[in-house]
């Protein structure tokens, strides 16, 4: 297993081997989902583990929301309130609602991890997250050349139970689990977006998207 050292090392430097290609769509479905139920709310406290391009992290700022989020690489430097590490976040944050995508399967400790959002959390508090579904039609079938399998960079693939274990063992109750995956399908229009779409619909997909309670 790599240090957190060396994975956030390999992250700043915006290695393919541990970030992959950055999606053409600027929110992920997962995202997507978060957005259209939160943006209903007044706006809060709002906390994100791994910014990014902060396209996500923006439209939250632009809603007037309290936003404050840790990314350990340089893009995420120009946007309101990003740290480097959750050493530098104020810890009486008390955040509403906490998003953690796509960065799970980066840590080498996911409790440790959850325990840190824990930390920042309000009572009651919504965390979103989103990490590869092991248990996938992709997974089983590809096996070492599914899309998710990244050297160095992915070091934890989860199933249904080890995402509800970890988030349990750090303080958080599950609400809501499916099966996903990251871009937005169009109606398909050639024969080869058919799949996917199918995937997608009967909820085959190679990522879950979880939403969790602070308890």
């Amino acid at each position: 297993m790599p240090t957190q050292g060396l994975l956030n090392y390999l992250y700043t430097r915006g290695s393919r081997s541990v970030i992959g290609e950055w999606g053409t769509s600027p929110l992920t479905i997962p995202e997507q989902m978060c957005v259209r139920r939160e943006m209903k709310r007044r706006p809060g406290r709002y906390f994100e583990f791994g910014v990014g391009h902060g396209h996500l992290y923006q439209l939250f700022v632009e809603r007037g929301w309290n936003c404050t989020g840790v990314d350990p690489g340089d893009w995420a430097s120009g946007f309101p309130n990003v740290y480097r590490d959750f050493s530098d976040v104020n810890p009486d944050l008390n955040a509403e609602l906490l998003v953690a995508f796509d960065v799970l399967e980066h840590v080498s400790d996911p409790v440790s991890t959850l325990r840190s959002l824990w930390k920042l959390a309000a009572p009651k508090a919504r965390l979103y997250c989103a990490m590869p579904n092991r248990e996938s039609l992709r997974a089983r079938r590809d096996r070492q050349n599914w899309r998710m399998v990244r050297p160095l960079g992915h070091v934890n693939y989860y199933s249904k139970k080890s995402i509800t274990k970890a988030l349990n063992l750090a303080g958080f109750a599950v609400r809501y689990v499916r099966a996903t995956d990251l871009n937005v399908l169009r109606f398909p229009r050639r024969r080869q977006d058919i799949k996917p779409a199918l995937i997608e619909m009967l909820g085959l997909g190679d990522q879950w998207i979880v939403i969790a309670e602070r308890s």
